[in-house]
């Protein structure tokens, strides 16, 4: 009986230590940043990582001693690694007026410290639907903007729905300037244009 149970741990300790390699969860990092511009979000990037759990490892404790139970009962299924999340930073509120608000979440890399990803949120304040919606931006030279397409065109009145668009910023000059951004939004009220614009001056300045 007590050859069986350390054949059992012999092949429970060979299963455990297959799992995941490292290097797999970094070498998925830079996909974050390779945005087609069929690829909206890159959020869904972090979404599609999964740890894989030891399934067949728990198939076989059965077999084994108690310990060996009691010891997988307690690893389960892994998180995602934190590191491919990268550091955490506040949403801000990158514009607001009586009409229209933006707001900015970030995602960043700790491989790649020049790149920020940033999700624009946009929210109609008004109780006129917004169409034709086409958001623009600019920022300096030591700077590199790009901007994938917009979810939709259609900004839905008083707060109803949004529209998301997201932007991916390269900063040369990471840790000596911070970011900043002109933006300008425009968009049409019963077929009359609007045009708003802003600088966004409010980024964390660890970007």
């Amino acid at each position: 009986a007590s050859q069986a149970a350390k054949n059992g741990t012999d092949v429970l300790m060979d299963i455990l230590s297959l799992g995941t390699p490292p290097a797999q969860s970094s070498s998925s990092t830079p996909d974050i940043f390779s945005l087609s511009q069929n690829q909206k979000s890159p959020v869904a990037s972090l979404d599609g990582l999964s740890t894989s759990s030891p399934v067949s490892a728990r198939a076989a404790s059965s077999q084994a001693a108690s310990s060996i139970i009691d010891l997988l009962d307690g690893l389960g299924p892994s998180p995602p690694a934190p590191e491919n999340n990268g550091p955490a930073y506040p949403s801000v509120v990158a514009f607001e007026s009586s009409s229209l608000r933006v707001m900015f979440d970030f995602l960043k890399s700790p491989g790649n410290p020049q790149i920020t990803v940033i999700k624009a949120t946009f929210t109609n304040l008004s109780s006129n639907v917004y169409a034709d919606f086409v958001f623009q931006a600019a920022v300096p030279k030591f700077l590199q903007l790009h901007l994938d397409p917009a979810s939709g065109n259609t900004l839905p009145a008083n707060s109803s729905g949004t529209v998301t668009q997201t932007l991916r910023v390269t900063n040369s000059q990471h840790g000596k300037k911070s970011l900043v951004m002109r933006i300008r939004i425009a968009y049409k009220i019963n077929g009359k244009d609007v045009l708003e614009e802003g600088q966004i001056n409010n980024f964390p300045r660890e970007l």
